[in-house]
């Protein structure tokens, strides 16, 4: 996921020289210095585009500065970034907004690690150590139904009441119930596969599948896995793009790709170099997908997109 950074001072600007160096996931991380502008609206302009473009957002510095930076720009818990306060001597992370969902929890736990600081964590399952339906979710790739009753479970949880999780694999659904309060959860049905030459750049990826996404209307919220041959378990240019929009990747080998049965695209050329006649679309087929979206080709990167149909 994508990270910005915001400090108010020259210590604060210290501390995020810091963080950028003792943390990989923020060496390209976005750094604003509000100290040395004199144009306040251009803090207000970073905070809003970091919102819009997902960037987990640091501020370093008070927490009721961050506050009244980012409430114009709060949403909703499903789709708002990670939001966190740390002070400029690194001792205390405060996740402030989307702790579960969005990952702030986990996050200011590692850059309070990395910092040799506390994280300061309040969210009530947490610190009670109870069961949290969005974190239940987010591990396992799956959206939540109706928002709302994510606090009707977590009351529930806090007071004591006992925990029900039914799965309905056929429906790729998940019923969780805590006394009188229920919730359905519901697996992510799209499928990208995805294939590229050696070296191919996040950008170029970038571009590229958010054209297709555009293309077939396909919202990315949707994708619940990015698949590929493990030729390409190490492309950089793939992981980061998984790792910016918090995709799980699956790979398989050539072997794999070539077990399994249907209607691909062939090329000569790909599976002398790969062993695999096709990649992106197998990929699709090989993490049970059904392809709606045959093989698209520009850059030297190869999409297909497929679906996994209920039942």
């Amino acid at each position: 996921m994508r990270k910005a950074i915001v400090t108010f001072t020259d210590k604060g600007e210290a501390a995020a020289d810091r963080l950028t160096e003792a943390m990989a996931e923020f060496a390209d991380a976005k750094v604003y210095h509000a100290h040395k502008k004199k144009d306040r609206h251009g803090l207000h302009k970073f905070v809003k585009d970091s919102f819009a473009k997902g960037r987990d957002l640091v501020f370093i510095g008070a927490c009721g500065i961050a506050v009244r930076l980012i409430a114009p720009y709060i949403k909703d818990k499903t789709t708002d970034p990670a939001v966190i306060v740390m002070d400029e001597k690194c001792i205390h992370v405060i996740p402030i907004l989307s702790g579960h969902l969005g990952g702030a929890n986990d996050l200011g736990i590692k850059i309070a690690k990395a910092m040799g600081g506390e994280a300061v964590i309040t969210t009530a399952t947490d610190i009670n150590g109870s069961f949290a339906v969005d974190n239940y979710a987010k591990k396992r790739g799956l959206e939540i139904e109706d928002k709302d009753d994510i606090v009707k479970i977590s009351s529930r949880v806090l007071d004591g009441g006992r925990v029900t999780i039914e799965e309905n694999p056929f429906e790729r659904e998940v019923y969780i119930t805590v006394d009188d309060a229920r919730i359905r959860l519901k697996s992510k049905p799209m499928i990208l596969g995805v294939g590229c030459k050696r070296g191919i750049p996040y950008s170029q990826i970038e571009v590229y599948i958010s054209h297709l996404l555009r293309e077939y209307n396909i919202d990315i919220n949707d994708i619940g896995v990015v698949a590929t041959i493990d030729l390409k378990k190490k492309e950089e240019g793939i992981l980061k793009w998984c790792d910016e929009h918090n995709k799980k990747l699956l790979v398989f080998s050539a072997a794999e790709l070539m077990a399994v049965e249907g209607d691909f695209s062939s090329s000569d050329f790909v599976m002398e170099t790969t062993g695999a006649d096709n990649v992106c679309e197998r990929a699709v087929a090989a993490a049970g997908g059904r392809i709606i979206v045959r093989k698209a080709a520009k850059y030297g990167i190869t999409v297909a997109i497929g679906k996994k149909d209920a039942g």
